[in-house]
């Protein structure tokens, strides 16, 4: 089986719908930055499924299950009763930063500073990342 495929998720969400998860995300203390993208799985016989990206501040981190079900609520109030979106939270999968920033749609950036720190992390020198030598990948403490 192939890999997944993130995608820009053009014309799945209307403008009008992009706009009121906007209006609810930006009021969501611990998101940092959102992209909204299209995710195909490719030979699973599913369509393509739209994902909000959420990467959160490094302090709610430490909260996951509080800032997740803000985030999770704040986008069922943003979308029409037929539409979802699945929520995944950035931080947990870095190695997908690269490609949802060039695929997918910016829908908020609340934190200028901690968006720019994550990609400067992820073009940032082999050298500097710490080992992989353990069965855990880099970026999960345990």
């Amino acid at each position: 089986m192939d890999s997944m495929k993130i995608n820009n998720p053009c014309g799945a969400v209307d403008d009008g719908t992009i706009s009121a998860l906007q209006t609810q995300l930006e009021v969501c203390p611990d998101i940092a930055f959102a992209h909204l993208a299209e995710i195909v799985v490719p030979d699973t016989g599913v369509g393509p499924e739209l994902v909000l990206f959420v990467w959160l501040r490094g302090d709610a981190v430490r909260s996951l299950r509080q800032a997740l079900n803000l985030v999770s609520e704040a986008v069922a109030r943003a979308l029409p009763q037929d539409k979802y979106v699945d929520v995944a939270i950035l931080n947990s999968a870095p190695e997908l930063l690269e490609e949802v920033e060039e695929a997918g749609q910016l829908i908020v950036e609340l934190d200028v500073d901690e968006h720019r720190r994550a990609l400067e992390a992820i073009h940032a020198d082999d050298e500097t990342k710490p080992p992989t030598s353990s069965s855990s990948p880099w970026w999960w403490p345990f």
